[in-house]
This record gives C-alpha cells, structure tokens and sequence, in this order.
C-alpha cells in the first residue's frame, strides 16, 4: 500500500477535467451547426437483400423561432463552451419515413 503512495498525485491529475479550448469547442460545435436555423433533415436510399430501401427525415426544433447564420450559431456555441454554460434547451420535433 505504501508503494502506491508515490503514484497518488498522478492518479489525481487523471481525474482532472480536459479543458475547454477554443479549437476544442470549435470541433464539437461543428455537429451542433446544421440546427442554426431550427430545421435539418436526411435522405437516404440503400438496396440489400429486401431489395431497394429509401428514407426521408425532417427534424424542426424551436430554433426556427429565433433562426441564426451558421456563423452566429458557431460563434455563440463557442463561447459557450469555453465558458462552460450549458447547452440551451431545445424541442422538437422529429418525422421521418421508410420507403
């Protein structure tokens, strides 16, 4: 037990927190951007042994009350993030269809 003593301020470090850098947020908020405007969707078409599959899906949130430029939202998640806020609170609503 005493030979593990030497080790505890490493293993305490290991428990830290990673910063937030800027670089960092920017990364992470790249998957937050397509909702700026409060209004995202996917298409997709596929074949397997079923054959031919399609799917269509809109996702619209309460973001399209208050729409911003992709930049804005970038810029504000941002700083967010490196002030350590949390993420507002959205709603939404999600349809989607297979074919």
């Amino acid at each position: 037990m005493r030979g593990a003593l030497p080790f505890l301020p490493l293993a305490l470090m290991a428990c830290d927190p990673v910063p937030m850098t800027p670089d960092r947020a920017e990364r992470l908020c790249q998957q937050e951007v397509r909702q700026a405007d409060g209004v995202s969707g996917s298409v997709g078409i596929g074949v397997g042994t079923g054959g031919a599959r399609g799917k269509g899906e809109i996702t619209v949130t309460n973001r399209i009350l208050n729409p911003q430029s992709p930049e804005e939202f970038l810029a504000d998640c941002i700083a967010r993030r490196v002030a350590g806020r949390p993420e507002p609170t959205t709603f939404g609503i999600t349809v989607g269809r297979d074919l």
